[in-house]
């Protein structure tokens, strides 16, 4: 199904225009309309969904999960019981939108294709038995009048084929009915999950581009969406991990496709530069990244590759290793990254002009004297200055709390850095931080790298050419900021475990210019984090307000 020109208009039968008077009390709405296809989800059986979902929410300690689950299917499904519904063959669930009608509840509308286990008797009696009034016109029928308010208020059902079409619109009903034979038939898709979805999604940019304006700080969504050809992605629940995989392929043409192109793996001695004691790692390589930019949002980090817009972008490689760490004695936190260089004077003379570089952030670097290492390396040193940002300057955004964590934990942090050896090395954090980098760049070798753990993860990326791996392990992270704040006591870091493996990204290239992203969450991370949600979140408010109460004394 091609998800870009994906049409399908509700044309009515001559059976059903012979109807007259009898089908408009059963469609209010039988004007001649235009329905959209927005996407389709698929899953192998209701009950494999069920297990997964149980499993994933017992280990996670996320009982809400099972019960989000079960709560949408039933909403989808406009079902009161499972009676009669053969629960081990595929269900979809498709949605549609009627182009002539504002958005909003009822449009987008879906309909469910449930598998039957007899000729439609049992879920039909189902239905009557809670629904006082019911309204038949062959081949539809339409349920009214539920006897509870959990129920869907109006249902209109027919079947097809031992299955069910099902929805709260009977202009959706209709629409299915019509196209039965394309729905019903649809090879199943390719890409692994529990729940799959297909989608346009340059209809799928139409609807969500009011709820998008959040998230648009981060990720500009809206032109991503529009700039995909095809677009889908899967959701994966385990006992041991939740799974996202997200696949698409650029139209040809648009920045998308120029990014996707000028993705390709990184150097391999970079996936072994990846230190042990990690809290984040990420590898990345491009050969062009400014073509990032605009699918990235407004909120920048300046800290991160500081250096990016003063040195020419062919001065670089395009490769780049980050990673949050603790450091080497324990009592801190230290940013390093590490990039290649091809122009190595450039990229000197970039290192010494960053205090000339104004940041919209609220972050501004101050020169320190410059020193050498024990190696002779010349190691230039900036102290961190955190101010309001821009536009908090102008009224325009509530306080950042990022900056407020920032300025609290980076106080005495100094940012170092230095051109050796065809890298360029950064790091944030306490002085003579770089010293110890510069001795340990050896990228010796690891038999489990995060490259390979990126492809045991999901069967999506066992295949297809890493670009880009990321791994976050927040639970563990937490737990190191809270021990290292003054006159933190044992009794302080009991409800902040360490967590698991924490959550790991892989995004790869594939044929024909397609691209696939993975993104894991480890259900004991998942469970970690709820616990210092729960019984944490006291302890963290009382130890900031002791930190930010001292720093703000030191002040004065």
């Amino acid at each position: 199904m091609n998800t870009k020109r994906a049409k399908f208009i509700v044309r009515f039968p001559s059976a059903l225009r012979m109807a007259g008077l009898s089908l408009a009390v059963l469609l209010p709405c039988v004007s001649r309309a235009e329905r959209l296809f927005v996407g389709i989800l698929e899953t192998d059986s209701y009950q494999s969904v069920i297990y997964g979902a149980s499993a994933f929410s017992r280990l996670a300690d996320l009982p809400l999960a099972l019960e989000w689950v079960q709560g949408a299917l039933d909403r989808a499904t406009c079902l009161p019981s499972f009676t009669g519904v053969d629960r081990n063959r595929p269900l979809r669930i498709v949605q549609t939108v009627e182009t002539q009608k504002p958005v909003g509840a009822g449009n987008p509308a879906n309909v469910a294709i449930i598998p039957l286990t007899d000729d439609g008797r049992t879920v039909l009696d189902a239905l009557a038995a809670v629904y006082r009034k019911q309204t038949r016109v062959e081949p539809f029928t339409r349920f009214e009048e539920p006897a509870s308010t959990n129920l869907t208020p109006v249902v209109t059902v027919v079947v097809v084929k031992r299955h069910l079409f099902t929805s709260s619109s009977a202009e959706a009903v209709l629409w299915a009915w019509e196209n039965r034979s394309l729905l019903l038939d649809a090879p199943p898709q390719s890409i692994p999950g529990t729940l799959r979805v297909l989608v346009n999604p340059q209809r799928l940019a139409d609807l969500t581009g009011v709820r998008s304006d959040k998230a648009g700080a981060f990720v500009n969504t809206d032109r991503f969406l529009r700039e995909c050809e095809t677009f889908s992605f899967a959701l994966t629940f385990e006992s041991q991990a939740l799974t996202l995989t997200v696949r698409g392929r650029p139209t040809a043409g648009t920045g998308l496709a120029r990014l996707v192109a000028a993705m390709r793996p990184p150097r391999a001695t970079l996936w072994h530069g990846v230190p042990d004691r990690a809290f984040f790692a990420s590898v990345s390589a491009c050969d062009a990244p400014q073509l990032w930019d605009p699918y990235l949002g407004s909120q920048r980090l300046s800290l991160v590759r500081p250096y990016a817009g003063i040195a020419p972008t062919n001065g670089f490689s395009g490769d780049c290793l980050i990673s949050l760490s603790p450091t080497r004695d324990q009592r801190g936190i230290c940013l390093v990254q590490i990039e290649p260089v091809v122009q190595t004077a450039d990229a000197e003379k970039a290192i010494r002009s960053l205090h000339t570089v104004s940041h919209a952030d609220g972050i501004t670097l101050k020169p320190l004297p410059a020193r050498r290492a024990a190696t002779g390396v010349e190691i230039v040193s900036y102290r961190l200055a955190f101010h309001a940002p821009e536009a908090e300057a102008e009224g325009k955004t509530d306080v950042s709390i990022l900056n407020t964590l920032l300025e609290l934990f980076l106080k005495q942090a100094v940012l170092e850095t230095a051109v050796t050896e065809g890298f360029v090395i950064t790091t944030v954090g306490p002085v003579q931080t770089l010293d110890g980098e510069l001795t340990e760049l050896t990228f010796r070798e690891r038999q489990l790298t995060l490259e390979r753990r990126l492809r045991m993860q999901d069967p999506a990326l066992a295949d297809t050419p890493l670009t880009s791996g990321a791994n976050l392990r927040l639970a563990s992270l937490m737990r190191h900021l809270v021990s290292i704040i003054p006159n933190v006591k044992p009794e302080h870091l009991r409800p902040f475990p360490t967590g698991g493996d924490g959550a790991a990204l892989g995004l790869g290239r594939g044929a024909n210019g397609a691209f696939t992203a993975s993104l894991r969450f480890g259900t004991a991370e998942l469970a970690a984090l709820q616990r210092i949600n729960r019984d944490g979140r006291a302890v963290l408010q009382e130890l900031f307000f002791q930190m930010f109460s001292s720093q703000m004394m030191g002040t004065q």
